[in-house]
């Protein structure tokens, strides 16, 4: 014979329904996080890969200009290249910095996301456990009761 039906099943359902639904945030998250990584990755590789190139290329015009007679327009190229430099430079600074600033916010996510996963994880754990008890104490009832049963049967019988 079955037992009693679980009267919060509704509930338990719920609960493991939203835990569920955390999971797959928290998933979500971190292959955001790991998205954001790359990037960030990439950005600092940008930006360590111009200023590479920048320093050969001002080293090789340097080189280039006490090795001969510059002209001003020489001077003048240079100095513009440089200044172009600089500001490429500033720029992938920036965007390393913001891809630096959208990895601590993608991080600090999935660890609100994974806090709020403990959070309803436990949730649904003490609704499973309350039905574990619920069900324990039914089993618990029957076997009472049918141990009474079969007292009463047994003392009818001796009567």
């Amino acid at each position: 014979m079955a037992g009693p039906r679980y009267p919060l099943e509704a509930l338990r359902k719920l609960r493991d329904e939203r835990a569920d639904a955390q999971v797959h945030a928290v998933a979500g998250q971190i292959v955001r996080c790991r998205a954001v990584e790359r990037a960030l990755a990439e950005a600092t590789a940008a930006r360590r890969a111009h200023a590479e190139q920048t320093r050969r290329s001002l080293e090789l015009e340097q080189e280039r200009l006490l090795a001969d007679r510059s002209s001003g327009a020489d001077l003048a190229r240079a100095a513009e290249f440089e200044a172009a430099a600089r500001a490429q430079a500033e720029l992938l600074e920036r965007a390393e910095a913001r891809a630096a600033q959208a990895l601590l916010e993608a991080r600090a996510e999935e660890h609100r996301l994974r806090e709020e996963l403990t959070r309803r994880e436990a949730d649904a754990q003490l609704v499973r456990n309350h039905e574990t008890s619920f069900h324990g104490r039914a089993a618990d009832q029957l076997e009472r009761a049918e141990e009474e049963a079969a007292l009463e049967q047994w003392n009818g019988r001796r009567r």
